[in-house]
């Protein structure tokens, strides 16, 4: 008998939570899809943002019960000394591994992030006798699973709610985005040292030989303590002070607002476990310029343009052909589409499913 036709409790564990927080957010999704299959289900967090306590329970009011909850979601992304308590808890877990950004991006920048990765790796082999069921959101992903001696790895994509990104822009944002002079490269993503966003700079550098009006907006949380003040100091030392818009965090409104304004989305990012913002773009009609590191290229796919050196000027005169390049981009724009629906929630729903139902009623 499957775990579907005889559990009735099925709760979520993550580390962190925050409204839009990707981990936060995909704990949500689950959530959802658990309860209309008829579970009760909560999420768990050991640090939780005030933004996100409507939804979430504090870590320490979680009480297991051996006969009906035989198993737990745990979501891993980071170290942290919740994982010892989780691993003592008596349910058997159900891992979703979103990956630990390596350790050696913070050396020199943040020494706390050096040890909170390093920790991640670590607990995954703590983590390991005590998962039925390890599941990665990238195949990318998956390696690091094999090879911490996880067996049972299924892959379950990070899915895209459709309904979120079809909503009307924020009007106020889009007219100032729309006044500026472009073209308008974007990326979105966490400002921390992995991401790269430095090496965006320099390719707006060479662009503007090329394009002297071009723009690079790059939403997302200051992660990094210091990094977007940096970035800021290295966009005056080049020249881009007027070219460079950091909004930090977003809503869900403004975020649509920015993809919808843009001319490019370009990522020079070096490690990626999924790429979200990719399956964004592409789903948007977006075109993508992307860094093949990580699960970048998994991700595409066939679509977007992937490149393997950072060659700025050759860059830079690639987008600019791109952007005057009609057909190409029509091209680019319905490859790219195409390879979004893979994504999208009804799809990724079923393949949730397919895994739950490997598994027995009790561990």
């Amino acid at each position: 008998m499957s775990i579907l036709s005889r559990s009735p409790i099925l709760h979520q564990v993550i580390v962190g939570a925050a409204a839009g927080d990707a981990i936060t957010d995909h704990a949500l999704l689950i959530q959802r899809w658990l309860r209309q299959d008829g579970y009760v289900s909560e999420i768990y967090a050991e640090h939780i943002h005030p933004s996100a306590a409507a939804t979430v329970q504090p870590f320490a009011s979680y009480r297991p019960g051996r006969q009906r909850q035989p198993w737990l979601i745990f979501h891993h992304s980071v170290g942290d000394p919740l994982v010892e308590r989780v691993t003592r808890l008596p349910s058997r877990l159900i891992m979703i591994y979103h990956n630990i950004t390596p350790p050696r991006f913070f050396m020199g920048i943040d020494p706390a992030w050096v040890q909170r990765a390093q920790l991640g790796q670590q607990q995954l082999a703590q983590l390991q006798p005590r998962t039925a069921l390890a599941l990665a959101v990238s195949e990318y992903n998956a390696q690091d699973l094999a090879a911490a001696g996880f067996t049972d790895i299924g892959i379950l994509p990070l899915p895209l709610e459709a309904a979120r990104y079809q909503t009307p822009l924020n009007e106020t944002l889009a007219a100032e985005l729309r006044r500026q002079p472009g073209p308008q490269l974007l990326f979105v993503g966490r400002l921390a040292p992995n991401k790269r966003q430095e090496d965006l700079l320099k390719l707006l550098y060479y662009l503007r030989r090329r394009r002297p009006t071009a723009r690079l907006v790059l939403p997302g949380d200051p992660w990094v303590m210091g990094y977007g003040e940096w970035l800021q100091r290295q966009a005056a030392a080049l020249g881009l002070a007027d070219a460079l818009r950091l909004p930090g965090k977003v809503s869900q409104t403004d975020l649509v607002t920015y993809y919808g304004c843009a001319d490019l989305f370009v990522s020079m990012s070096e490690h990626e476990g999924f790429g979200k913002p990719l399956i964004e773009s592409m789903f948007l009609g977006l075109p993508v310029l992307a860094y093949a590191a990580g699960a970048v290229p998994a991700t595409l796919g066939n679509a977007g343009i992937l490149f393997r050196h950072k060659h700025y000027p050759a860059l830079a005169e690639l987008i600019h052909l791109l952007l005057d390049d009609a057909p190409l981009r029509q091209d680019l724009i319905a490859a790219q589409k195409q390879r979004a629906a893979a994504f999208l929630e009804p799809r990724v729903y079923h393949t949730w499913q397919t895994h739950l139902r490997r598994l027995p009623t009790s561990p």
